[in-house]
């Protein structure tokens, strides 16, 4: 065998993309005109923002469950009628469930910057009639997390009962509950950070060099073309921080499925990140997933404050941080920080740490953990 292997250039070359930023079935849309103004000193002329509503809004506007989705996530959070595809947050937000669509209105939007209805690299800039692609503006947490504000704004809502999220969901959560103030009453952050560590950060630049080293990248004007390989690479390294080592050691088996080969996939766990891989192909966009990235490196909730904890001391909600022992991404102790500087500026915060094998990923597939913390501290 000579040369790259054959596992290493699966579509390295091309295959044809999807439609780059559609808005989701069931998803509303409203459009802002600029200039928009962002943290880096970018703009935008127009803003598009895609969302999705679950339950029914009081006659008082005042049971509002706000969510902020992850970095792969969107507006779907459950499924519904018009969109009957299972949501990411299938097993929290519904009738009876930890956040009640029975008692709350949940809102729900898809983010600035990424793919999915709201405006990013793959929609088109007004100015040129050409996708924005690296031509995108820098986009922060912050940013991300104004357009929350807009959304709600749209629906005449002046505040909310709690806002909720975890991973870069939770560090929208911290920037909203810094930001506005006056606007929720409490907040549920899970598996986040105040502001990101220069450990994450590397492991994320090891997801953008795949990309941007993979040859159908182009410098990110790829058109109808995808650079697959480097796309499904970036995903494949981040899973491993997503789980935990305890739980793909205790998952997958240590002895070869087949005769070793280096373009072949020998061992089950090569199989499963290559299914992870395989997965974030089908709908994400490599730009978004380049920008995406970036904004969580950017992160922290201190920017445009004399300190950390001055902006700490401009939370006026009632905070719940949850925590997770196992987490190789975010660690506990950086998820218990929050906790801490909360307290320290005079905020009131409730800790709660779980054990999970999965990892940085419990929120998301072990649900059963924090459904009763979420539905306790909601109903309180």
């Amino acid at each position: 065998m000579s040369g790259i292997p054959q596992l290493l250039k699966q579509n390295i070359f091309a295959e044809p993309m999807k439609e780059a930023n559609p808005v989701l079935p069931g998803a509303e849309v409203f459009y802002l005109d600029g200039p928009i103004s962002l943290v880096y000193g970018g703009s935008l002329s127009e803003m598009q923002i895609a969302y999705e509503t679950f339950g029914t809004l009081s006659e008082a506007k005042d049971n509002v469950v706000l969510l902020c989705p992850a970095f792969s996530a969107n507006s779907h959070v459950r499924s519904t009628e018009a969109n009957p595809s299972r949501g990411w947050w299938e097993s929290i937000v519904g009738p009876g469930l930890a956040i009640d669509t029975d008692k709350y209105f949940v809102v729900c939007a898809s983010l600035l910057g990424s793919c999915y209805g709201t405006t990013g690299p793959a929609s088109i800039n007004p100015q040129t009639e050409l996708p924005y692609a690296t031509k995108f503006p820098v986009v922060t947490i912050r940013d991300i997390m104004e357009g929350h504000a807009r959304v709600l704004d749209h629906l005449e809502i002046d505040q909310v009962h709690a806002v909720v999220g975890g991973s870069m969901g939770a560090m929208q959560v911290l920037e909203f509950a810094i930001r506005h103030p006056q606007r929720l009453k409490r907040f549920i952050n899970i598996s986040g950070t105040a502001h990101t560590r220069p450990y994450t950060a590397a492991v994320r630049h090891l997801g953008r060099r795949a990309i941007m080293f993979d040859p159908a990248y182009n410098e990110g004007n790829y058109g109808r073309v995808l650079p697959i390989a480097g796309l499904r690479l970036a995903r494949e390294i981040g899973t491993l921080f997503y789980r935990s080592r305890e739980e793909f050691n205790e998952r997958f088996d240590q002895d070869p499925l087949r005769a070793p080969g280096l373009d072949e996939i020998v061992f089950d766990v090569q199989s499963y990140l290559n299914h992870q891989g395989n997965k974030v192909v089908v709908h994400f966009d490599p730009n978004s997933y380049l920008y995406m990235s970036m904004s969580m490196d950017l992160h922290d909730v201190g920017r445009g404050f004399a300190s950390r904890d001055e902006a700490f001391s401009q939370i006026q909600a009632e905070a719940l941080t949850i925590g997770v022992k196992e987490d190789n991404l975010i660690t506990v102790d950086e998820q218990y920080d929050i906790h801490e500087s909360i307290l320290r500026n005079g905020g009131r915060s409730h800790w709660v740490e779980i054990s999970s094998r999965i990892g940085h990923d419990a929120f998301l597939v072990e649900t059963d953990l924090i459904t009763p913390a979420i539905k306790e501290f909601l109903e309180s």
